[in-house]
């Protein structure tokens, strides 16, 4: 019998956390796509009533110790959300707080369509900003009609090589609320 991968594992996970959340519409909506599942294994992963967290590694990298880290989160919608944008920038209060130097750019928005009603694609990077390293990270935040999605390439450096960071943004564009 064969095993499920380590992205099966986390697909799994989401599907788990759907049931959980006690929201039957939930279970029928998923973030595909973004990234190739092949080059990444699952470092963390961790749920609670309204959210669920995956944290992907290298393969040769451990969770505690890591240069590149993918992270996939999953939220249950509130029935009142805020713009995306709102949302976006608190997310991120607690690094720019600590790190005023902290460069933030919106990269393009995504508009309604059948299965997504919002979406952004949006970069920051934290230079000289102990006790934390230099990183440099490119996400997507979609609203779906139950859910919010999460998805994010973070390195620990102060800025991506161009490519990489063209890489990241077209990957992570392509990512899709599907449902079932």
């Amino acid at each position: 019998m064969k095993k499920p991968g380590k992205y099966g594992f986390a697909l799994f996970s989401l599907l788990l956390w759907s049931i959980a959340i006690g929201h039957a519409s939930a279970q029928r909506e998923f973030l595909m796509g973004g990234f190739d599942p092949k080059e990444w294994k699952v470092g963390h992963q961790a749920e609670g009533r309204n959210q669920i967290v995956v944290e992907f590694v290298l393969p040769n990298e451990k969770i505690d110790n890591w240069t590149e880290l993918l992270t996939m989160q999953v939220f249950r919608k509130p029935r009142t959300v805020e713009a995306i944008e709102d949302l976006v920038v608190k997310m991120h209060q607690d690094i720019s707080k600590r790190c005023p130097g902290m460069v933030w750019n919106v990269i393009n928005r995504q508009f309604a369509s059948e299965t997504e009603e919002a979406g952004i694609v949006y970069e920051w990077a934290t230079k000289d900003c102990p006790p934390d390293a230099d990183q440099h990270e490119i996400a997507r935040v979609v609203y779906g009609r139950f859910n919010i999605f999460r998805l994010a390439y973070v390195a620990k450096t102060s800025a991506l090589a161009p490519e990489k960071r063209e890489r990241w943004i077209n990957e992570l564009s392509k990512s899709r609320i599907v449902r079932q």
